[in-house]
């Protein structure tokens, strides 16, 4: 009988290995550096032999029964596999690196320990040897396989391999667990780290998996990056920015205003830095999901071939099985898993992502290791840098520098970056080189009058709906969600092609609103509508808000003025709601921004960086500082206790509270939600799940407004398709709910 891998389709264990090994040689060639960024200049020889051997448990009898429609088989194939380290001629730490990956390459060591530990456990000791007694029935075949060692070596490594000793039968083979994880785990405990505790075991966990599932996927290439960027974007002329930015070899930061073609010049840098196989993996970072599915669709109309590029972000399966939807539900989920599954491996070059995404390989999230080997040597394009909050930057930025260590590069991009932020990562990063234009340069795309107008906004109704009249596109932002949705109200009966948009809306209702934002005579929104939404307004009324969040707020109008020197007004209100003091902290800051746009007309483009580092003269403060600075203090102390082969369960219940928010469904939708659970439509039942911060959610559990079923949190509160969740509890809006559902 012939050993299988898998079923359906049947392949064979020699097959299995050899598409993993096609898999390795294309990472070999892709990732040339590793064995100096890990400091183990056989590194390669060690990979290739804990993909060759890695299945080699499969042949036990009870597996191979299994495979061919036999009761479950309940054992880990990969205890018995990595027995097979003991005909390798090497000195222990390397054999006891190789039993590492190949036995933790499913399963990671704390789980490992909790059921297979033979060195303490007398009945898991018995269960181990009468299992490896299963291996008898197909040794003969597992001889023939390890005497094609020399020659799949030379096909796949590139020089035959001679430092193995063919295992004639299982008495011959060590237990793995106690021969490697014990030691392992013996020296973590004792402070005592080596090599394989760092770099070394993380790339060779991290290529082994890789290696294991693109096989399995059938994918058994790397896809290389474009081959010519300057060809995929042959604009007649270049700015200057994307002229400097094709030149730019390494780390740099670029400042341009918004639409620019920002995003053109960091994918020219991105060229720039490849290597000549253009194997680099380029990372676009951006803060908003609505913005990295518009780029994610963006770059993949530009380079032509959908296969190049992933997205990733907490709501990725989702958006790409509304990409396929026209499709019965299960070929459209089947497709988007097979698309998210690729990306999440080390396959597609570019990949547009959340920071989140990065930040969770330092905590030691499964698959860290994966992911981690994957970074080394990338290209880092990080967007709309200013978006964050202190917490978030330094996280961020100790982040990079751990990547730095891996040689990886980074452009950071922003049009509203503070001095002492911008000077503060090229410090600690050692950036040198700023990419921007000349103050005149600058000033060519000057396109906004600014005006602080006294009082609130809900005094100055009235001006917005002059503005209205007038036929021009009027977009409003609000500091809190129960504010835009009083300002909407009082707008949506009169204003038919009218929009609210903010981070209350449940999936469906959100997508549908995004889908016509540029195409409406008033637009009113939070914070949401600050960060890469392509949108363009003739006309501003903003709330008042710290400066560079106002800047951003007023690159949603006349984003292409400049072409026709068109200059187009924005307003700020210098009065607030009560609320506001809870969206920023420091209403200092809030307070000197007025005070110097109030001395602005016309808002040269050149103006912005002095004035931003004017209110932000004095770097974080209060909370902020305090902040930040408990990040940088006691970060690289977490982050080293992160070791390859171990998965951090409880940091990442820490990672995931970084996102403060909490998923809800509206108690009006719960049936609608549960049928399509219980029909496993779970695709279906997310379009009806909105987002709350975690306060809110504590409220409205104090409150009795919490119903808890199938794992999903119902809220009791009023849910418009035009308004959103009402949490607050403004009567006035409540009673038009009734009208509008």
């Amino acid at each position: 009988m012939t050993i299988l891998a898998k079923k359906d389709p049947d392949e064979t264990l020699l097959e299995h290995t050899e598409n993993a090994l096609k898999v390795f040689k294309s990472i070999k060639e892709a990732y040339p550096e590793t064995p100096f960024i890990c400091g183990v200049s056989d590194f390669w020889e060690h990979l290739f032999y804990s993909i060759f051997f890695h299945d080699f448990g499969k042949a036990a009898s009870g597996f191979q029964r299994s495979i061919y429609g036999g009761e479950k088989w309940k054992y880990r194939h990969e205890v018995l596999s990595a027995g097979f380290v003991s005909g390798l001629e090497y000195e222990n730490q390397s054999r006891e690196a190789i039993a590492l990956a190949i036995i933790t390459h499913h399963k990671d060591i704390s789980y490992l320990r909790e059921k297979y530990r033979t060195d303490s456990n007398p009945l898991a000791k018995n269960r181990y040897i009468e299992k490896l007694q299963e291996l008898t029935p197909n040794f003969e075949e597992l001889r023939e396989i390890q005497q094609k060692i020399p020659e799949i070596s030379e096909k796949y490594l590139g020089f035959e391999l001679n430092k193995f000793r063919e295992i004639k039968s299982s008495e011959e083979m060590v237990d793995s667990y106690t021969n490697s994880i014990r030691p392992y785990k013996k020296k973590l405990d004792n402070e005592e780290l080596t090599a394989l505790h760092g770099k070394y075991g993380i790339f060779l966990k991290g290529f082994l998996t890789a290696c294991d599932h693109l096989a399995s996927g059938n994918k058994y290439n790397l896809l290389p990056g474009i081959e010519d960027m300057r060809a995929v974007y042959s604009f007649s002329e270049l700015r200057k920015t994307q002229i400097k930015a094709l030149e730019t070899k390494g780390d740099a930061f670029l400042t341009a205003p918004t639409g620019t073609g920002k995003t053109e010049a960091s994918l020219f840098w991105s060229d720039a830095n490849q290597n000549q196989c253009k194997s680099k993996r380029v990372f676009y970072l951006l803060p908003y999901t609505a913005s990295i599915n518009a780029m994610y669709k963006r770059l993949q109309k530009d380079f032509k071939d959908p296969e190049l590029v992933g997205i990733q972000h907490g709501k990725a399966m989702y958006y790409l099985y509304r990409s396929f939807e026209d499709e019965d539900y299960l070929i459209a989920t089947k497709k988007a898993k097979k698309v998210k599954n690729l990306t999440d491996k080390i396959y597609r070059p570019y990949k547009i992502a959340t920071p989140h995404q990065i930040l969770k390989s330092m905590f030691g999230i499964r698959g860290f290791e994966q992911n981690l080997s994957e970074m080394s040597n990338a290209l880092f394009i990080m967007d709309e840098i200013h978006a964050y909050d202190a917490h978030i930057t330094a996280l961020i930025l100790e982040t990079l520098k751990v990547l730095k260590s891996y040689r990886a590069n980074f452009l950071i991009m922003s049009a509203t970056l503070p001095s002492f932020l911008r000077e503060l990562f090229k410090q600690e990063l050692g950036i040198t080189t700023e990419i921007s234009f000349t103050q005149a340069e600058l000033d060519e795309f000057t396109r906004h009058k600014v005006s602080v107008l006294k009082g609130g906004i809900l005094d100055n109704l009235k001006l917005i709906q002059k503005e209205i009249d007038n036929n021009k596109k009027v977009l409003v932002v609000c500091n809190t969600v129960s504010q835009a949705q009083k300002i909407y109200r009082s707008f949506s009966q009169k204003v038919h092609n009218s929009a609210l948009i903010h981070g209350r809306f449940i999936l469906r209702d959100r997508e549908e609103i995004e889908s016509k934002l540029d195409n409406l005579n008033l637009l009113v929104g939070t914070q949401a509508i600050e960060v890469s939404l392509n949108i363009d307004y003739d006309v501003l009324f903003s709330e008042p808000a710290p400066l560079d969040a106002l800047i951003q707020r007023f690159g949603r109008v006349n984003r292409k003025g400049w072409e026709n020197k068109v200059i187009k007004p924005v307003y700020v209100f210098d009065q607030g709601s009560e609320k506001d003091k809870y969206v920023y902290k420091n209403q200092e800051l809030v307070a000197k921004s007025l005070e110097l746009l109030s001395k602005e007309n016309i808002l040269g483009e050149s103006r912005i960086q002095t004035l931003v580092d004017e209110v932000y003269s004095n770097g974080y403060q209060g909370s902020d500082l305090a902040s930040f600075e408990m990040v940088k203090k006691n970060f690289s102390t977490y982050h080293n206790t992160i070791v390859p082969f171990i998965n951090e369960r409880e940091k990442e219940d820490e990672f995931y509270k970084l996102y403060q928010s909490v998923e809800v469904v509206p108690i009006q939708f719960k049936l609608e939600y549960l049928e399509e659970i219980e029909n496993k439509r779970y695709f279906e039942a997310m379009k009806y799940v909105a987002s709350i911060n975690f306060n809110q959610y504590k409220k409205l559990q104090h409150n009795n407004q919490i119903q808890i079923d199938s794992n999903m949190i119902f809220v009791s509160v009023e849910y418009s398709s035009k308004f959103g969740l009402l949490l607050d509890s403004d009567e006035s809006i409540k009673g038009i709910f009734n009208n509008d559902s």
